[in-house]
């Protein structure tokens, strides 16, 4: 008995009809989006939300009815009704001018420290680059010892020597906040060193700090923005917490920190004085983080 194997035949090659063929649409190549709806709902919200505080603690004091520093006797510690919408404090001030002038040190506080460790940083960072290696071994040292120490510990005991006021407080922040952007404008020099423009301008006869100012700073401009943009958030919370402690802004001038502080013994009768700067702040602080994170996202070329 003998079996019979069969051989397939070769598959001939299948035509696509015209019919079958993807419309040309399909087939385009989409475009990437923007950057403005990379961000999100939450980045575009948070967008929004600080330059419209910004906006409201440069306005609104000159336009409210009442002064932070107007005292009245006879509504001491009232709560919120249509004259005061926030209430009173124990000299008769109205929450709501003091809030909103109160927004204004806190912001520019938080904006000037912010501002003051990303240019300590920097400098630091290259003049460590651009030093050689000695240097730069030297002031990795001194980085690490910088970020070995409590920063908000170090702040304290920083402001408390040289004397309670703000100016000195946010002294004592940049100078205990400096090493986490030295040590991450540290690392983006040297990668930037490494570039192709940066080996042709050296070639031309470019100096070191020339490169560093010229060349190198305005490509992590971004980056740096997006690092200070995400501390801004804790450094609010830095402040805050130490103007609590009495080393920040002195009466009466408010501070949400400082309007806090005073609250805080009338609390338990009348809680509106505390709950009103203590929602002011969890809300900057929750809008910063949300457009540090969004702005991370859009830098970032892995989320992409």
């Amino acid at each position: 008995m003998s079996i019979a194997l069969r051989i397939p035949s070769a598959v001939a090659p299948a035509v696509r009809s015209p019919a079958r063929e993807q419309p040309a649409a399909e087939l385009a190549v989409r475009r990437r989006p923007s950057r403005w709806r990379r961000l999100g709902w939450t980045g575009g919200g948070a967008l929004v939300v600080l330059p419209l505080l910004a906006i409201v603690a440069v306005v609104g004091p000159p336009l409210w009815t009442w002064t932070a520093f107007e005292q009245h006797m006879d509504t001491l510690l009232q709560g919120p009704s249509l004259a005061h919408p926030l209430g009173t404090d124990e000299f008769g001030r109205d929450i709501l001018a003091r809030l909103l002038l109160g927004a204004r040190w806190s912001l520019a506080g938080a904006a000037g420290i912010c501002a003051g460790t990303s240019l300590l940083g920097f400098f630091i960072a290259a003049l460590a680059v651009s030093g050689g290696r000695k240097l730069d071994a030297i002031v990795g040292r001194v980085i690490e010892a910088m970020m070995a120490l409590p920063g908000l510990v170090t702040a304290l005991a920083f402001a408390a020597i040289l004397g309670a006021s703000f100016t000195n407080l946010l002294l004592a922040l940049v100078v205990t906040s400096w090493p986490w952007y030295a040590r991450t404008y540290r690392a983006l020099l040297l990668k930037e060193r490494t570039a192709l423009y940066v080996e042709s301008a050296v070639a031309a006869g470019a100096g070191r700090w020339r490169v560093l100012l010229r060349h190198a700073l305005p490509n992590i401009i971004g980056p740096a923005a997006v690092l200070a943009t995400a501390n801004f958030g804790a450094v609010i919370l830095n402040l805050a917490g130490l103007s609590f402690l009495g080393l920040g802004m002195q009466p009466p001038t408010p501070e949400w920190g400082e309007m806090i502080n005073e609250a805080a013994r009338y609390f338990e009768e009348y809680p509106w004085q505390m709950i009103a700067p203590g929602l002011c702040i969890a809300a900057t602080v929750l809008a910063v983080n949300l457009l540090g994170d969004a702005l991370r996202d859009v830098a970032d070329p892995r989320t992409r």
